[in-house]
């Protein structure tokens, strides 16, 4: 549910991607569903552990008539006669039954009377349509696919649901699609799509424009954090040494990094993003009170070190940061590491896929005289080269984002009944709808829609966090978006 900042790196919290999910022999028999675990069918309370598997078209558009098995999770335990059903496709992660009973969709299902229901995207996850990851049997990973999956699923929903829950699915019953970041994108063009199949949408931090030059990110990025300057002042310093040429004066600054294994100079330069991009765009402000470390002030104490020059404190900060995460340099930020590798059950490899046809989404060094906090050698050029070693000669990595926005419309989605929510802080907003700097502007209704703000937040906050969480607008944001969903409810 987190949109990766560089290509397909390290993160700590995609740990998953290196790990094979484990899917017995037994749950692939049925031709139809089933269930991991006992069945549901027939109690009253479902238990939230269960997965399940529907039988998916491999291809929606094309001679392609096979199917595969794609995994969802339900939670029926709030839903009442005519309540809406929630349904929130998981994106570039795999699906989670944390969300049944967690988190916005939860908040929305229990305060509604609802049903929440979370579908694995394809090609993630354990719901692979192919046996591996080789650029031929990518093609079958669009968006369009995607789309046709979903409303498939709705389509078949009440059938399979009774058969294996045993709740019966009210014809009444209002679809509202639910996401976060990538998967929000997905809600949004659901409702505008499939306007007769989903009544209303909810889209946490969406951003729906496609870019291939993509420099706004650091735009952000660079206000949400302090030491800005100094920052940029190592990066400009950084790229005058790239410049100069000097192998022996490079390769040592690489050794500073911590980055001494790195050939290729460009994915030097990127791997500095790193840190500074996570730090902000998966940034919470530490409860008041409490001795919980602020991980911007973190980040930005290393350049109070004034007996260094900028360069210094951001590589010492860098070696730091890449020695406490036990990171590999080479596996994590080398632009052909795993190219090769065509073993199945590689989310980031489908994300980059996505990036590379689709959206682009490359973060590139601004245009002069805008503030710089990467290294100009970070081009979309360099993002988007390996796309050829992964995927073949066909895909060039320099997706037609001018086209894909025509299509999909862009910042202007014709759509409504859609509520649109984004934090301030987060660097993904520059690509959503209606972010607005003026704190007296919290919640916007535009025609039939409702744009919210979060002026002390980030990446999808409203959607993951604790709602114990108030001292930062969480509350108010959740308030709104509840209101929201209950004005829309009232409208059927």
């Amino acid at each position: 549910m987190a949109i990766r900042h560089s290509r397909f790196r390290h993160r700590q919290i995609e740990s998953y991607m290196n790990s094979k999910p484990e899917i017995g022999a037994a749950d692939m028999q049925s031709t139809v569903l089933e269930a991991e675990g006992a069945s549901a069918a027939g109690n009253q309370r479902l238990s939230t552990n269960n997965a399940f598997y529907f039988d998916q078209n491999v291809d929606h558009f094309g001679a392609n008539s096979s199917t595969f098995k794609q995994r969802f999770y339900i939670n029926g335990n709030e839903y009442t006669q005519d309540g809406p059903i929630y349904l929130f496709n998981s994106g570039e992660t795999p699906a989670s039954p944390s969300y049944l009973v967690a988190g916005e969709p939860y908040t929305l299902a229990r305060e509604t009377g609802g049903m929440v229901v979370i579908m694995e995207h394809r090609y993630y996850g354990v719901s692979y349509p192919v046996s591996d990851m080789s650029g031929p049997n990518m093609k079958y990973l669009t968006l369009e696919n995607t789309l046709e999956d979903i409303a498939y699923f709705i389509n078949s929903a009440r059938g399979f649901i009774n058969q294996s829950t045993g709740i019966s699915i009210s014809p009444k019953s209002k679809w509202i699609v639910v996401g976060g970041s990538y998967s929000a994108n997905i809600a949004v063009w659901m409702r505008m799509l499939y306007p007769n199949l989903v009544f209303a949408a909810y889209a946490s931090s969406a951003p729906l424009l496609a870019s291939t030059d993509f420099y706004q990110y650091d735009q952000v990025v660079g206000r949400a954090l302090p030491c800005a300057p100094q920052i940029s002042q190592a990066i400009e310093t950084l790229d005058a040494i790239l410049d100069y040429g000097n192998r022996g004066l490079i390769d040592s600054w690489k050794r500073a990094f911590g980055l001494g294994a790195l050939q290729n100079d460009s994915d030097f330069a990127g791997a500095l993003t790193d840190q500074m991009a996570g730090t902000v765009q998966y940034y919470v402000p530490p409860p008041q009170g409490s001795s919980d470390v602020d991980t911007v002030s973190s980040l930005c104490s290393w350049f109070g070190h004034t007996n260094n020059n900028p360069l210094q404190n951001m590589a010492d900060m860098t070696a730091a940061y890449i020695r406490n995460n036990g990171i590999d340099p080479v596996t994590a930020y080398s632009s052909g590491s795993g190219a090769t590798n065509y073993n199945i059950y590689q989310d980031g490899r489908s994300w980059f896929y996505q990036v590379c046809t689709q959206f682009g989404y490359w973060q590139t060094a601004p245009p002069a005289p805008l503030q710089r906090l990467r290294s100009k050698y970070v081009t979309a050029s360099w993002q988007s080269a390996p796309c050829r070693q992964f995927f073949g000669n066909d895909v060039t990595g320099i997706p037609d984002v001018a086209w894909f926005n025509r299509k999909y419309r862009g910042l202007l989605p014709n759509v409504t009944r859609v509520v649109f929510v984004n934090g301030l802080l987060d660097p993904w907003s520059q690509l959503s709808v209606s972010v607005d700097t003026d704190v007296s502007k919290r919640v916007i209704n535009e025609g039939d829609n409702v744009v919210i703000t979060m002026h002390r937040a980030s990446h999808v906050a409203d959607f993951y966090l604790s709602s114990s969480r108030t001292d930062f607008g969480i509350n108010l944001a959740r308030k709104d978006i509840l209101s929201a969903i209950k004005k829309f409810l009232a409208q059927a």
